[in-house]
């Protein structure tokens, strides 16, 4: 997950300035980024059913290889790209890997561990690859900069390559297999899938999605026309803002939600954090921007281990990638609405940035419903 997500990270910085480089208006610019992030969202989210199904049914380390095998091409159209349109084709693909293998890959690691400490096993997880999305931000940032916009997805090629063989190695040294069709003991605080708690679960997410979508093309809108940023200074936006705040948040978050449970750990920081991205428009410089971000994201995800967790615990273990796969669906599509929504509301309502911040904070909130309506064990 370090290598899969710095591939991926690297390249973040850089996107929206190839863009540029096809599409010279700000409007065209902002337009497209949205619909890229759609796309992927729309792309991923129709991967996820997919890959939800298969990895409750084969070998989920099978279907985790299978998916690997497709980001060396996703990195070198992203090299190559010679219009728009091979951008759209990157992020078709990184849309197809990101749906297939998260489900199957979240569920071979519910599998490792007791559920006495999972809040804070999936804690130390997410901090592989968020650890990993620190870094690789300044990274792609100084190397575009100080070499070409190119050299960032060349060296995630070459990184994609190394995972893919390390996967197979790995794999066949310690003999990994994950099938999810053993006999398992029913426990009692398992749920069926498809109930009211995964409806509840997936609502949630929908409106997760959709108020994170917006933000997505207005807070990259607002560094690069409103503050002034550089490709470099972007990198240090994401790692700051929200690379560094995300890895200090996950394991305090995972060991209080050990202690207190997940639920109130969910609603806690979503009443904490969501308000204070009201405050992002109003930042005047990047230390600013970068401060009230790292504070949203810190408090937030404090709730991230929390809601992995508490899937593996309401489903039983041979229905974990269906679990994990719808609740990310949902998600995406949420996503998929949310950047061509964001995109159109910074372009209607420029240069007043207020308004969608505000509509993104408002689809945040609705998440709450949905976590009240549901209980700490719910079936």
């Amino acid at each position: 997950m370090f290598i899969i997500t710095f591939s991926d990270s690297v390249c973040s910085p850089i996107i929206p300035y190839i863009i540029r480089e096809f599409l010279i208006d700000e409007s065209a610019v902002v337009i497209m980024l949205g619909f890229l992030i759609s796309t992927f969202n729309l792309v991923k989210t129709a991967a996820n059913i997919p890959g939800a199904l298969l990895g409750d049914r084969i070998d989920r380390s099978i279907i985790v290889l299978s998916s690997l095998a497709l980001l060396p091409a996703t990195f070198l159209l992203l090299m190559l790209a010679g219009n728009h349109l091979w951008i759209l084709g990157f992020y078709i693909l990184i849309g197809i890997f990101h749906g297939i293998c998260m489900p199957s890959l979240n569920a071979m690691v519910a599998g490792l561990i007791p559920i006495e400490i999972r809040g804070t096993s999936f804690a130390i997880f997410n901090l592989s690859w968020i650890i990993s999305g620190m870094a690789a931000p300044v990274v792609g940032g100084f190397l575009s900069e100080r070499v070409s916009l190119r050299l960032p997805p060349t060296l995630s090629l070459i990184l994609s390559l190394t995972i893919l063989v390390f996967f197979i190695v790995f794999r066949r040294v310690l003999g990994i297999s994950s099938s999810p069709n053993k006999p398992v003991e029913k426990r009692e605080d398992a749920a069926k899938p498809f109930t009211r708690t995964l409806l509840f679960l997936c609502g949630m997410q929908f409106f997760s999605g959709l108020g994170n979508g917006i933000l997505m093309p207005i807070i990259t809108a607002f560094l690069m026309y409103i503050i002034g940023v550089s490709p470099a200074e972007m990198g240090l936006a994401f790692s700051l803002g929200w690379g560094i705040a995300t890895a200090l948040a996950q394991i305090p978050g995972g060991r209080l939600s050990d202690k207190f449970g997940f639920k109130p750990i969910l609603i806690s920081s979503t009443l904490a954090a969501t308000p204070l991205l009201i405050l992002l428009p109003f930042s005047r410089n990047l230390t600013q921007f970068i401060l009230i971000t790292a504070a949203a994201c810190f408090i937030g995800n404090l709730s991230s281990p929390a809601f992995s967790a508490w899937i593996a615990k309401l489903m039983e273990k041979h229905d974990w990638s269906r679990g994990y796969g719808l609740t990310s669906a949902s998600f995406s599509i949420g996503s998929i609405v949310g950047p061509i929504l964001g995109s159109f509301a910074w372009d209607t309502f420029k240069p007043n940035c207020f308004p969608p911040f505000a509509l993104s904070v408002l689809f945040m909130l609705l998440t709450l419903p949905f976590l009240f309506a549901l209980g700490e064990g719910s079936k």
